[in-house]
C-alpha cells in the first residue's frame, strides 16, 4: 500500500469515527430523532461522507452500538485480572446496567432487529463470552453459584434495566437496591435451579431471521458528495 493509500485510508477511518462520536452526543443529548444533516456537520463531515460510511441511520445506530460492545468488552477483559474475582464480576454488572440506562434510546432503536443484525450479533456473543469469563472465575472462587450462566445475568439484568426505566427517575437509588437483589440471588447456594442454563443457541431459535437476499433498507436521501472536510448546513 502507498503512502498516499494509508493516508487516505487513516483520513476515512477518522471521518467514521468522527460521525460515530457526533451521533452518539447528539443521540444521548435529543435522542434518535435528530437529523443525519445535524450529525454530519457537528462530525465536520459533509453528508455524502457520512452515507458512504452509514447508508441509513439504522446502520448508524446499530454501528455505536457494536461499538458500546466492544467497549464493554474491553473493560471486561481488563477486569479478569482483577485480584476479587466476585467484585470484578459485580463492578461489571454494574456497568452494564449503567451503560444501558445511559445509551437506553440506541438500544431501543435497534431493539427489533438486534440479534438480526449480524455486526450486533458477533458483539453480543463477545460480551456474553466475557461476561462469562467472569462469572466462572467467581464461580472458581466458591463466591458466585455455580449453576448460572451468562445469559442467566443478562436476563436478570434485563430486569433491573426495566425497573431502573420505570422508577429511576423517582429515585436512583432503585437500581441500586435491584442490584444488590441479584447479587443476592449470586451468592452460593445448595439449593439447585431448576430448568438448564441457558445458551447462545437459545437465542438464535428466537431471533427473527434476516431477510433473503440484501436486507431492505430505507433508501438514503440523495444528496451531492462534498469534500470530506466541508460542512453542511442543510
Amino acid at each position: 500500500m502507498s503512502g498516499e493509500e494509508r493516508r487516505r485510508r487513516a483520513d476515512a477511518q477518522r471521518n467514521r469515527q468522527r460521525l460515530l462520536d457526533a451521533a452518539q452526543e447528539l443521540f444521548r443529548e435529543r435522542g434518535v430523532e435528530v437529523g443525519v444533516g445535524e450529525i454530519a456537520e457537528r462530525a465536520g463531515v459533509g453528508r455524502g461522507t457520512l452515507f458512504r460510511n452509514f447508508p441509513t441511520k439504522e446502520d448508524l445506530i446499530a454501528a455505536i452500538v457494536v461499538e458500546l460492545m466492544h467497549e464493554a468488552c474491553r473493560r471486561g477483559e481488563a477486569l479478569t485480572e482483577a485480584p476479587d474475582p466476585a467484585a470484578a464480576l459485580f463492578d461489571f454488572l454494574d456497568e452494564i446496567v449503567g451503560a444501558q440506562q445511559l445509551n437506553r434510546t440506541l438500544f431501543e432503536g435497534v431493539a427489533d432487529t438486534f440479534l438480526s443484525n449480524p455486526e450486533i450479533r458477533v458483539a453480543h456473543a463477545e460480551v456474553v463470552a466475557t461476561l462469562g469469563q467472569l462469572l466462572a472465575r467467581a464461580q472458581a472462587a466458591g463466591i458466585v453459584r455455580g449453576d448460572v450462566g451468562a445469559l442467566d445475568l443478562l436476563m436478570m439484568l434485563k430486569g433491573v434495566c426495566e425497573a431502573a426505566s420505570a422508577l429511576g427517575h423517582a429515585d436512583p437509588s432503585i437500581v441500586q437496591r435491584h442490584l444488590d437483589l441479584v447479587r443476592a440471588a449470586l451468592c452460593a447456594s445448595r439449593e439447585p435451579l431448576r430448568g438448564r442454563v441457558p445458551t447462545l443457541d437459545d437465542l438464535d431459535d428466537v431471533a427473527p431471521a434476516p431477510a433473503a437476499g440484501e436486507r431492505q433498507k430505507e433508501p438514503a436521501p440523495s444528496a451531492p458528495t462534498p469534500a470530506p472536510v466541508s460542512l453542511s448546513t442543510s
